[in-house]
C-alpha cells in the first residue's frame, strides 16, 4: 500500500516548482525497490557511513522479520529525490498509556538500536532546499505520538534549536543528549611533520610518551591492520573479549553481550570488508596486546566505533591512549582526512582531538490529551513522593 502526499517544493536554481509525491514502502518486504531507491538518492546526497548502503543493507538484512520499517520516498516526476527510514513501534507506558513511536533510521527498540546511529539524517539531492526535521513532521504528523531522532549532527542540530525557539509548535521537544563528536583533523598532524603529540596538552603528551616507554621496554610497538575478512573477524573476536572483560569488571554488560550487535557486525565484515570501508587495527608488542580498534572508513573519514584494551596493573600503561595515538598516525600516513571519535564527551576524546562538532539525540512528543494526562499523572506522582 502506498501513502502519497502532494505539495509544492522550490528547487534551487530552477524557476519551476517541483511537485513532490511521497510514497511509503515496507523496507523488509520490498528489498529490491528499497535498494534501487536508496542507492539512487545516495549518489547525489552527502551522507555519513551510517546512511551508506553498506550499513543500511546489513541493518535491514539482520533485523528480525517482524520489525516494521518503512522507507519514506519523495519523488519528483517519479524520480526519487529524498529518502529516509522510519521504524514503527507501539508501546504501553505505566500499564495504560498507549503510544506510537517512530524512529529515524532506527527501530525504536533499545536492544536493536544498540548499534547506535550517528551523523543521522535524511538522504536528499542538493537542489532540495528543505528543513529536514520539519519535512518529517509535515509528512508524518498524524501517524506518531513520539518521534525519535537519534544522532543528529550539523545543520539538523540547528534545526532543532529553531524548533525549540518556536513557541507555536504542537509537540514537546525533549533533548535526551546534546553532545560533541570530537575528532582529529589529520592535515594538522601532517603539518606538524607527523608529530601528533605536539598538538596535545603537555599532560596528555607526557602520559602517552611515558606509556610508550613502558610498553617498549621489551620490544617495539607494532601496528597490524587486518588485510582479509577472516583476519578482521578474528580481530573483532579478540577485541570483543577484551571489551567484555573491561565492562564486566565495571559491573556492566558491554556492547558484545548483545547478540544482535555481534551478529550485525559479523555480517557487516563478511559482506563489506573487501570494499575497504572497515578497518581493524591491532596495537601490540612481541609480548603483549595493547589494544584493538574497530573503525569505519568513509570518504576520507575514519570513524572509531569500538575498542578492546588490555589494561595492566602499571599506572604508566595506558592502552587506550597508546592505541589511538598509533591509529591516528597510521591513518594520517594512509592519507585520510579526519579521525573521528564519534559522539561522547569523555575526557580522553576531548584530550586527543583537535576539533569537535555537535550531535543530538532528540524526542518530539505530540501535545495531545494523552500526553497531557500522562504529564499530569507524572507531576502528581512526583508531588506525592515529595510529601511522603
Amino acid at each position: 500500500m502506498l501513502s502519497i502526499k502532494h505539495y509544492h517544493l522550490g528547487m534551487s536554481g530552477e524557476e519551476a516548482t517541483g511537485r513532490v509525491e511521497y510514497k511509503l514502502l515496507d523496507a523488509l518486504l520490498d528489498r529490491e525497490k528499497v535498494e534501487r531507491i536508496w542507492k539512487q538518492v545516495l549518489l547525489e546526497s552527502k551522507a555519513s557511513f551510517f546512511l551508506s548502503w553498506e550499513w543500511i543493507s546489513t541493518w535491514l538484512e539482520t533485523l528480525p522479520g517482524d520489525e516494521r520499517i518503512d522507507l519514506i520516498v519523495g519523488c519528483i516526476n517519479d524520480e526519487p529525490v529524498l529518502a529516509y527510514f522510519l521504524g514503527n513501534r507501539q508501546f504501553t507506558r505505566r500499564g495504560f498509556f498507549h503510544y506510537r513511536l517512530a524512529s529515524l533510521n532506527a527501530t525504536g527498540d533499545e536492544y536493536l538500536d544498540e548499534l547506535t546511529v550517528e551523523y543521522n539524517g535524511v538522504l536528499a539531492i542538493p537542489q532540495l532546499q528543505i528543513d529536514v526535521i520539519q519535512e518529517i513532521i509535515n509528512r508524518d504528523v498524524g501517524e506518531w505520538d513520539e518521534l525519535y531522532l537519534p544522532g543528529l549532527a550539523g545543520d539538523l542540530c540547528a534545526e532543532i534549536d529553531r524548533l525549540r525557539n518556536d513557541a507555536g509548535q504542537c509537540f514537546i521537544i525533549d533533548v535526551e543528549k546534546d553532545s560533541k563528536s570530537h575528532y582529529v583533523e589529520l592535515d594538522k598532524v601532517r603539518s606538524a611533520n607527523m608529530d601528533y603529540a605536539s598538538l596535545l596538552s603537555s599532560n596528555r603528551r607526557q602520559q602517552i610518551r611515558r606509556s610508550i616507554r613502558e610498553y617498549s621496554k621489551s620490544s617495539e610497538i607494532r601496528v597490524n591492520v587486518a588485510l582479509t575478512s577472516g583476519e578482521a573477524s578474528q580481530m573483532l573476536e579478540a577485541l570483543a573479549e577484551l571489551h567484555q572483560r573491561e565492562w564486566t569488571q565495571r559491573g556492566k554488560e558491554g556492547a558484545f553481550a548483545n547478540s544482535y550487535f555481534r551478529d550485525f557486525h559479523s555480517a557487516l565484515i563478511q559482506k563489506y570488508f573487501d570494499s575497504g570501508v572497515i578497518q581493524l587495527v591491532h596495537i601490540h608488542t612481541d609480548q603483549v596486546t595493547i589494544g584493538y580498534l574497530y573503525n569505519f572508513i568513509h570518504e576520507g573519514n575514519v570513524l572509531f566505533y569500538q575498542s578492546g584494551f588490555n589494561y595492566m596493573e602499571s599506572n604508566h600503561a595506558r592502552p587506550g591512549l597508546v592505541s589511538h595515538y598509533f591509529s591516528v598516525l597510521l591513518n594520517t600516513e594512509l592519507g585520510h582526512r579526519r579521525y573521528d571519535f564519534l559522539a561522547g564527551d569523555s575526557q580522553y576524546k576531548k584530550s586527543l582531538a583537535t576539533n569537535a562538532e555537535r550531535m543530538m539525540w532528540v524526542r518530539l512528543k505530540k501535545k495531545n490529551i494523552r500526553s497531557w494526562v500522562e504529564g499530569s499523572a507524572r507531576s502528581a506522582y512526583r508531588q506525592l513522593k515529595r510529601t511522603q
